[in-house]
């Protein structure tokens, strides 16, 4: 049987209360930036979903998402905006267990963007490193799957840090060995030691679509991104710092913040370069420019 489409707001906005992606995080989500009219960076954003359905076992039938591009992109709120693709294995009742046969749910959300991508990309923002550590798990590691609440409880920990410090924009996410995994919204690359590196997310984090297409776009211009572990201590040696996803594209990273909630007593480390993420903008043009329209 083929997934049930839920359209959200054109449609429907109503799901089962036994669905197990409610139920359990039982799925997993893409986020797509639709500009003028064109979802980014599309067929990457499908094969990852594909391929995420297949590593956890939920028979999704792909041809679901042949007609998003043509057919879906008219119900947009503007021409450019945000969708959210969201498959989970459908409803199961209660219980851990998958129910065989499981009859996938597909949900389509369209969200606005946020109003401040293009400055945060032009001026660059401050970080912090949250206290709250992201869960190792190999076999989920890379995964856009549904189970976000560490991402949840970071995102609390920096809107009381942003309430504060108001320039704070992201916050860094360790693993429980103090590594740099990743932003609580996005991918983060470093330059140490004059090389590009981008942390190992074979343990935990996810797998970006912007961050892969970055990783292929240095390499056509020569430049090689080592993808390793970084320790926490590391990022404080950094030269360069920014963050990309596939809906704000690429921000430069100005200052890191480590912060004690306590007391919001802060301790401040400044990064004095931005080439490598200028760079990226100015490839990057086409789908994310650095002025509105």
């Amino acid at each position: 049987m083929a997934p049930h489409p839920i359209l959200s707001p054109a449609f429907s906005e109503t799901v089962s209360s036994q669905d197990r992606g409610f139920l359990y995080g039982d799925g997993l989500f893409e986020t797509v930036r639709c500009r003028h009219g064109r979802l980014l960076f599309w067929q990457q954003h499908r094969q990852r979903l594909i391929s995420g359905c297949a590593r956890l076992a939920i028979s999704f039938d792909a041809s679901e998402l042949d007609c998003l591009g043509s057919d879906l992109t008219p119900h947009a709120p503007s021409a450019d905006c945000i969708l959210k693709i969201i498959v989970t294995r459908g409803a199961g009742g209660r219980g851990y267990s998958p129910p065989i046969p499981a009859h996938p749910t597909l949900i389509l959300q369209w969200h606005t963007l946020p109003s401040d991508i293009t400055t945060n990309a032009c001026d660059g923002i401050d970080a912090v490193v949250c206290r709250h550590p992201l869960s190792v798990n190999p076999v989920t590691a890379g995964l856009k799957h549904l189970n976000r609440l560490d991402q949840v409880m970071a995102s609390y920990e920096l809107s009381q840090v942003n309430s504060v410090f108001p320039e704070v924009r992201e916050g860094f996410m360790l693993d429980v060995d103090s590594h740099l995994v990743e932003g609580t919204r996005s991918n983060v690359f470093v330059v140490i030691n004059n090389q590009l590196c981008t942390p190992d997310l074979t343990r935990a984090g996810v797998e970006g679509v912007l961050r892969n297409r970055l990783i292929e776009l240095f390499d056509s211009m020569g430049i090689s991104v080592v993808i390793r572990h970084i320790h926490q201590q590391e990022i404080k040696q950094c030269s360069e710092v920014f963050v990309c996803n596939s809906v704000f594209g690429v921000w430069p990273v100005m200052k890191l913040l480590e912060v004690d909630s306590s007391n919001m007593a802060q301790t401040q480390f400044e990064f004095y370069r931005t080439d490598m993420a200028r760079r990226a903008q100015q490839n990057l043009l086409k789908e994310y420019p650095l002025q509105r329209g």
